[in-house]
C-alpha cells in the first residue's frame, strides 16, 4: 500500500485549476486559497448480516485544486494556506459482509496538475498551520474480503506530464501534525488488507517522453507525523497490515528524457509508525510492516541521464514498531518488518538504449534518535521471518544498462 499512491489519488477531489483544453494550446491559471475553518467529514455505516458489500468512505480537504490539459500545455501558479484542522472518520459496523471496505482521508492542502502533449510549468506553495487527522474503524463478523485504510497529510502535491516538458518549482511548509489510525476487529475473513499512512509534506511526480527540471523545498516543523494500524481477528487466511509515516517525502519518476532534480528537505517533527496484528488462528501469510522516515527522496529515470542535488536535515525522532501475536496457527507463515530511517535517498537510472548516468550530490545530516523494534509471539506457525532496521542516513545510487 504505497504512501504516495494513496495521497495522490485523494488529490483528485478538487476544484478545477484549469479546464481541459480541446485544441493544441497552453492554458494559464492562477490559484489562491486560504481556509480558516475546520473541515470535518464523518461517515458511519451499520449493516446487518448477509450484506453483499458495504463501504464507508470519508474525505476532508481544507484546500483542494486540480487541473489538466489533455491536448496541450499548462502554466500555473498556485498558493494554498490552511489555518485550521482537517479531520476524516470512516466507520463500518455489522455482521457478515462478503466485501467490506472503509477509508478515511484527511488533507490540509492538496494539489494535482497534469498535461498531455504539452509542457507543465508549475510554481506552487503550500502552507499548513492546522492538524490533519484520519481515523478508520471496521468492526464486523465474517467477510470474504476486508480492506481498511487511513491517510493524513498536511501538504500534498502530485504532478504528471506525458510527451511534454515538466518544470516544477515547489515549496511546502508544515508547522502542524498529521495522524492516521486504522483499527480492524473481525471474526473470520478470507483476505484482509489494512494500512495507515501519514506525512507532513509529500510530492509525487511521474512523466514520460519528458525533459524534467524540478526544484522543491520541504519544511516540517510540526509536532508529529504518526500512523498506526491495529488488526485483531479470530480466524483469517491472508492478512497484510502496513504502516508508513514520514515528515517529508518526494518521489520523481521519469522515462525517455533528461531529468534534473534539486531539493531541500528539513524535518523536526517526531515520526512514529506502529503496526500490530493479533490472530487467534490463521493460514496463508500474515504480514505486519512499519516504516518511519524523517526525509525521503526517490528519483528514477529510464533511458537518459539524471542529475541530483539534494540536501536533507533531520532533527526529529523516528521510531517504527511492528508486532505479531498469534494463537494456535494452522502452520501459517509470519513476516514482520520494522524500519526506521532519519534521511533516505534512492536514485536509479536505467539505460535501455545507449549510455545513461546518474550524477550529482546528496548531503545528509541526522540529529534525531532512530529506533526500530519488532516482535513475534506465536505457536504452531510455518515460516517465521522477523527484521528490524534502524538507520541514521541512507543513500543509494543505482545505474544499470541494457541487458543488466
Amino acid at each position: 500500500m504505497s504512501l504516495i499512491t494513496r495521497l495522490a489519488a485523494a488529490a483528485g477531489l478538487a476544484a478545477a485549476l484549469a479546464a481541459p483544453a480541446f485544441a493544441q494550446n497552453t492554458s494559464t491559471a492562477l490559484n489562491g486559497q486560504l481556509n480558516w475553518g475546520d473541515v470535518v467529514a464523518n461517515i458511519n455505516v451499520v449493516t446487518r448480516d448477509d450484506a453483499k458489500s458495504a463501504a464507508a468512505i470519508a474525505t476532508a480537504a481544507g484546500n483542494a485544486v486540480s487541473g489538466a490539459n489533455v491536448t496541450g500545455g499548462l502554466d500555473a501558479d498556485s498558493r494554498q494556506q490552511m489555518n485550521a484542522k482537517a479531520s476524516a472518520s470512516a466507520r463500518l459496523e455489522g455482521g457478515d459482509i462478503r466485501e467490506a471496505a472503509a477509508m478515511a482521508t484527511a488533507q490540509s492542502n492538496t494539489l494535482q496538475a497534469q498535461t498531455v502533449d504539452g509542457a507543465l510549468n508549475l510554481k506552487t506553495a503550500q502552507f499548513s498551520y492546522g492538524d490533519a487527522n484520519a481515523y478508520t474503524r471496521v468492526d464486523i463478523g465474517n467477510a470474504r474480503t476486508l480492506s481498511a485504510a487511513s491517510s493524513a497529510a498536511n501538504n500534498n502535491a502530485a504532478t504528471a506530464a506525458d510527451h511534454g516538458d515538466l518544470n516544477v518549482n515547489l515549496f511546502q511548509q508544515s508547522t502542524s501534525s498529521a495522524k492516521a489510525y486504522t483499527d480492524v476487529d473481525a471474526c473470520c475473513t478470507g483476505a484482509t488488507a489494512a494500512g495507515a499512512s501519514s506525512a507532513n509534506n509529500t510530492w509525487s511526480s511521474s512523466s514520460t517522453t519528458s525533459t524534467v527540471n524540478a526544484q522543491f523545498q520541504q519544511e516540517s516543523w510540526g509536532a508529529a507525523s504518526e500512523a498506526t494500524t491495529d488488526v485483531y481477528q479470530y480466524r483469517a487466511y491472508d492478512v497484510t497490515a502496513a504502516t508508513t509515516a514520514a515528515a517529508n517525502s518526494a518521489t520523481m519518476a521519469n522515462e525517455w528524457g533528461y531529468a534534473q532534480l534539486r531539493g531541500t528537505q528539513t524535518a523536526a517533527a517526531d515520526v512514529k509508525a506502529d503496526t500490530r496484528v493479533t490472530l487467534s488462528n490463521w493460514t496463508g501469510t500474515a504480514t505486519a510492516s512499519a516504516y518511519g522516515v524523517g526525509n525521503a527522496t526517490l528519483a528514477t529515470n529510464v533511458g537518459s541521464d539524471m542529475v541530483i542535488n539534494l540536501q536533507q536535515m533531520n532533527t526529529g525522532g523516528v521510531s517504527s514498531n511492528a508486532q505479531f501475536t498469534g494463537g494456535t496457527g494452522d502452520h501459517g507463515d509470519v513476516v514482520v518488518a520494522s524500519t526506521a530511517i532519519g534521511n533516505a535517498f534512492t536514485g536509479y537510472v536505467c539505460s535501455k538504449c545507449g549510455d545513461a548516468a546518474l550524477t550529482g550530490s546528496v548531503n545528509q545530516t541526522n540529529a534525531g534518535n532512530i529506533v526500530s523494534t519488532g516482535s513475534i509471539s506465536t505457536n504452531n506457525a510455518g515460516m517465521i521471518v522477523g527484521s528490524a532496521s534502524a538507520i541514521g542516513n541512507s543513500s543509494t545510487f543505482i545505474t544499470t544498462q541494457k541487458g543488466n
